[in-house]
């Protein structure tokens, strides 16, 4: 973890902050709010241990996700616009209608995954495996193709 000193205290930023509040303080919040997005946008993770946490309707939006794993987790109608998931795994996760729009998915394991209207338009896919996702309604880049 990354702690800045200010007046002769450690404080720890939003992302520490984040991880150490924990998935059900993330779960529960989004249970309380079911109007209101969880805001994760501009930040940036790496390495991070996000399995089996709820995000829900979430805001990735212009973020950095460098080899975190969300395996297990539900990412449904996450808002994840210009963001950088290079060498992170989505293995059984929910992305049901997750809106990844001008994403960077470079060495990215979507294996398992439920992908139902997600949506990558204009997103980079690069050496990504999507063996046994559940691919459905899904919106590519214009040119890619599953091989």
């Amino acid at each position: 973890m990354c702690y800045k000193i200010v007046n002769n205290y450690q404080t720890m930023n939003k992302e520490e902050k984040i991880v150490k509040l924990g998935k059900n303080y993330i779960n529960d919040w989004i249970k309380k709010n079911p109007n209101k997005r969880f805001d994760l946008s501009n930040l940036s993770f790496e390495g991070v241990d996000f399995s089996g946490w709820r995000f829900s309707k979430s805001s990735f939006n212009n973020s950095k996700f460098i080899n975190c794993d969300f395996s297990n987790s539900d990412l449904s109608e996450v808002s994840a616009l210009g963001v950088d998931f290079t060498g992170s795994k989505f293995i059984k996760s929910a992305l049901y209608r997750a809106n990844l729009s001008r994403s960077i998915c470079i060495d990215v394991n979507f294996e398992n995954a439920w992908l139902y209207r997600c949506v990558f338009t204009n997103s980079k896919i690069i050496n990504c495996n999507f063996h046994l996702a559940k691919i459905q309604k899904v919106r590519w880049p214009v040119g890619f193709r599953l091989d």
